[in-house]
């Protein structure tokens, strides 16, 4: 039986895909001028692996998710580790998918695979759930999904739907439905939560939405926790409809576009004059110089991993051009002028 998404198309919709075409156009075109965009990047990721899996209870805190991310050693149970460094791990390889590369049924075995290996029983990993599952709140069985002999059929008439049906809608749209229904569906014993936001990305993705991975709207679903969960049973309540629901994704891609501009304003470097050519270096410094109040030589140092002779030389053009300054304190302290 082929998958076809109930849904109204509303003004309020409209409305709200309108502004999110327009932060996009405005991301791209600021985009241009961040010297640093991948620090950008890795910022949505590590915030996309923090916030989906602190969803689903991951006790993580965002700073040890970074580092995590840096390959640094924190306190915290393998479990836990395990869930940021697969998401992690499934986002690098979603990102490493040309925008061309179809969603198909191997790839989204896969990608449940990269969610929980070691998380799993081999046997359960990458595979279709062998028995009834359901969802549990406060010890009541709330949900029962789709049984086990239905999870696959389902699933193939969704990925068929994206590959046609929903390549006629806005990609926030597909999108939309593409996590609902893997939420409805239930295809997996486990993982299915983050199987269901991976795959939402991967659609924006594959759609051209953002296609430069900058923005992570797990944030927004965890920020509004209950209004997520609400959101979704809702649709179950309308009988199926996912007008409400659709509403409600293009408010979080919203309101993560706008998150993402300001952060993008934070990171443009200072105009700089015509005879002016920065090295790497002297890009890193400015950046970090925008985001601080100030940086002593010794921080200077440790930051760009040079000598002191070294870090004046990369100093010397950034104050004659008059970028930055050094205090009359001491010890001297550098800033953006």
């Amino acid at each position: 039986m082929p998958y076809l998404p109930q849904y109204q198309i509303t003004d309020r919709l409209l409305a709200i895909i309108a502004e999110t075409e327009t932060l996009k156009a405005r991301i791209v075109r600021a985009s241009v001028d961040v010297a640093w965009l991948e620090k950008v990047r890795l910022e949505a990721m590590i915030r996309r692996a923090h916030f989906s899996t602190a969803i689903e209870g991951n006790p993580l805190t965002l700073p040890e998710v970074e580092a995590l991310a840096q390959g640094k050693p924190i306190s915290a149970s393998d479990k836990a580790k395990r869930e940021v460094l697969n998401y992690l791990a499934t986002l690098k390889w979603i990102a490493r998918l040309s925008p061309e590369t179809s969603i198909t049924e191997e790839r989204l075995l896969r990608l449940h695979a990269f969610l929980t290996s070691g998380l799993m029983p081999r046997r359960e990993v990458g595979q279709y759930k062998s028995r009834q599952n359901v969802i549990m709140s406060r010890g009541k069985v709330v949900y029962t999904p789709p049984g086990p002999k239905e999870a696959r059929p389902l699933i193939l008439a969704l990925l068929s739907w994206l590959e046609k049906g929903g390549k006629k809608v806005h990609p926030i749209m597909s999108s939309a439905c593409a996590h609902y229904e893997v939420a409805r569906v239930h295809p997996f014993l486990d993982g299915n939560g983050r199987v269901a936001r991976s795959l939402a990305t991967w659609v924006l993705y594959h759609r051209g939405f953002d296609t430069q991975h900058l923005f992570a709207v797990d944030q927004f679903y965890k920020e509004d926790h209950e209004g997520y969960y609400e959101a979704i049973q809702r649709v179950r309540k309308e009988r199926g409809d996912l007008t409400s629901w659709m509403e409600y994704c293009a408010l979080a891609v919203k309101t993560t576009l706008e998150r993402t501009q300001g952060r993008l304003s934070e990171l443009t470097l200072p105009v700089l004059p015509k005879r002016v050519t920065l090295t790497r270096q002297q890009e890193k410094l400015l950046l970090e110089l925008k985001e601080k109040s100030g940086l002593t030589i010794n921080e200077l140092v440790r930051l760009l991993g040079v000598k002191r002779a070294r870090l004046y030389k990369i100093l010397q053009p950034l104050v004659k051009n008059g970028l930055i300054s050094p205090s009359s304190t001491r010890p001297a302290v550098y800033r953006l002028k």
